[in-house]
């Protein structure tokens, strides 16, 4: 597309149907909304252009041709703000000067269909008419549009129908998303969020299907887009399926990003475009040296735990961040004291830094060390604390986050839990998301493990249709069949499970906490009720007020019995509106 000066004259936004490793249904309408929804941008803007059905899979392509040409830096700058919107959107035709190429309309494809103009005349292409202004133009709009780093914050893509109520309490943007009237400019996208929303919500499943029926923003689930600008019903049974596995990975996410804290907008530009460059750094070096981060289980470990403090690093948007071992365990889908082992070594080797400990209830902080890179700006010609452009910096931003986000998804399973196929098996299989398809040498170089060893995982991963032969060696599924794996090897619920024990530790040892406050209080300030502990220092309900909690268990004389306060919580004894405290206070 572009010239041998680097100039582009024409630009083709590619929207697959498929990914990696081979048509999917659910990308596959998510392209058609997204090719719709920069289409009308485009029409918004009046810039000529022409959609395309690329081939019998069913992707999209939109091209533009540009008068005079375009440099390739305004070029890349559009395409990484596009990506930024579209997330089914392969950029990567457009930031290779080089090679980036695409079929034009009209033209064959390998397997005997041909491309088809669906909107707008080849003329547009043969006679250009959009500008560099244009371009800009159509950037600064990409920008305004582009979806939060954590996108169920965004605003809706669409009309609000304010009458509209959802049935359990939502977040303000998960209650927009909810209302928006027909899906908005892209119904897969804005039914995703909804789903999201409602994840992080503590919706179960039968509220969902509940809400699907009569909610404006989950058109996507009744309906379908027919390519060619309308829609039409869904078979209740496909209907049903799809909302199943879009549920599912909803709730993949949302246990992703549960301990992220409250969004807040970057201050300090220089100190962001540092922690983007930091975190690229380290990608690198995970690609650089898989050895020092696959070739024993420990070390696998550190890498899972660097990569969500890394996340964590970036979607807060500052160098030193709070997370307790459990949280940064269940982000990575392992076991707390692996977790502890993890950021000791981590530490230890000069990676990151401890810089406060945990106390008053108080998780540590932690900093990712600049032993990644060389530092903002010492090797670059422009002056120090010169960031890069805010645009291009949040969309490398939301890039990396999204990169990050995808890999702990992916290996956060039951089944990749010590007692299913393990770590590395996980690991090996976010690989596969990037990766078109890996051979058993190159998963043992991208792993950093002997091929022995990559020879078993593979083979497991195999045995439980996870992978599928190839032509250049592996690749994933079409269809994610974890969940069944984990059923047949009897370790489905390992992560819920997990969860769930350590909110009952975190509950208990609060509880002691208020124990040992009521124990170093002198006897005339205690609270007059024996049965009761008085919680000063904590609210810990969402009433005004002061959490009270009954006296804690004892052995004997003095001891204090843990086992049964244990068994306290995990009845739910110690909820503000249990029956049994309630009747006690």
């Amino acid at each position: 597309m572009a010239d041998d000066a680097g100039v582009f004259r024409v630009l083709c936004f590619d929207f697959d149907g498929k990914d990696k490793h081979g048509v999917d249904a659910d990308l596959m309408e998510r392209a058609v909304d997204d090719c719709d929804a920069l289409s009308g941008m485009l029409a918004q803007l009046a810039i000529a252009h022409v959609v395309c059905q690329s081939s019998g899979t069913g992707g999209r392509h939109i091209w533009l041709a540009i008068r005079g040409g375009a440099s390739a830096a305004s070029v890349a700058t559009l395409a990484r703000a596009a990506r930024a919107n579209f997330r089914t959107l392969d950029h990567g035709m457009m930031l290779n000067v080089a090679q980036g190429a695409a079929r034009p309309p009209l033209s064959p494809h390998r397997d005997g269909s041909s491309s088809i103009v669906l909107r707008g005349s080849v003329d547009a292409l043969t006679v250009p008419s959009t500008t560099t202004a244009d371009l800009a133009a159509l950037t600064v709009l990409l920008d305004e549009n582009a979806p939060a780093l954590r996108a169920q914050d965004t605003a809706p893509s669409g009309p609000v129908d304010v009458r509209h109520k959802a049935h359990r309490p939502l977040s303000a943007a998960g209650t927009a998303h909810m209302a928006t009237i027909d899906g908005g400019a892209n119904p897969s996208w804005t039914g995703f969020m909804c789903l999201l929303a409602a994840a992080n919500a503590g919706w179960q499943l039968r509220d969902v299907e509940h809400a699907v029926k009569t909610v404006p923003g989950m058109e996507h689930y009744r309906t379908k887009n027919t390519g060619r600008g309308g829609r039409r019903l869904r078979n209740a049974r496909e209907a049903q399926e799809r909302l199943e596995r879009q549920w599912a990975k909803a709730q993949q996410f949302a246990a992703v990003q549960r301990p992220l804290p409250a969004s807040r907008e970057p201050v300090d530009l220089t100190e962001l475009d540092g922690i983007v460059s930091s975190v690229d750094a380290l990608l690198t070096r995970f690609q650089a040296s898989p050895g020092r981060w696959g070739r024993t289980e420990a070390a696998l470990s550190q890498r899972t735990i660097l990569t969500a403090l890394a996340y964590l690093t970036l979607q807060t948007g500052k160098r030193t961040v709070a997370a307790s071992i459990r949280d940064l365990a269940l982000m990575g889908g392992l076991g707390r004291t692996t977790a502890a082992d993890a950021l000791k070594a981590l530490a230890t080797a000069g990676l990151i830094g401890r810089m406060t400990v945990s106390a008053d209830g108080n998780a540590a902080e932690w900093r990712l060390t600049t032993e990644f890179s060389t530092g903002h700006g010492t090797v670059r010609s422009q002056p120090l604390n010169n960031p890069r452009p805010p645009s291009e910096l949040f969309s490398a931003r939301a890039a990396l986050a999204a990169a990050l986000e995808e890999q702990l998804v992916d290996q956060r399973h039951d089944l990749f839990s010590r007692a299913g196929l393990g770590h590395l098996a996980g690991t090996l299989y976010a690989l596969l998301r990037t990766h078109p398809s890996v051979t058993i040498v190159s998963a043992a170089r991208l792993l950093g493990v002997t091929t022995r060893h990559t020879t078993t995982v593979l083979s497991r991963l195999r045995h439980h249709r996870l992978i599928i032969k190839h032509a250049e060696g592996w690749a994933r599924s079409k269809r994610d069949l974890r969940d069944h794996a984990a059923r047949v090897l009897g370790v489905s619920g390992v992560l819920v499970d997990r969860a769930e024990r350590y909110r009952l530790e975190r509950e208990v040892w609060a509880w002691w906490q208020a124990e040992l406050g009521r124990m170093h209080t002198v006897p005339r300030k205690r609270p007059r009720r024996l049965h009761v502990t008085s919680r000063t220092l904590a609210i810990t309900d969402s009433t005004p007020g002061e959490r009270s909690w009954p006296l804690y268990p004892r052995i004997g004389v003095g001891r204090a019995n843990h086992r049964e306060a244990r068994v306290w919580a995990g009845n739910g004894m110690l909820a503000p509106d249990s029956l049994w405290w309630s009747s006690v206070a």
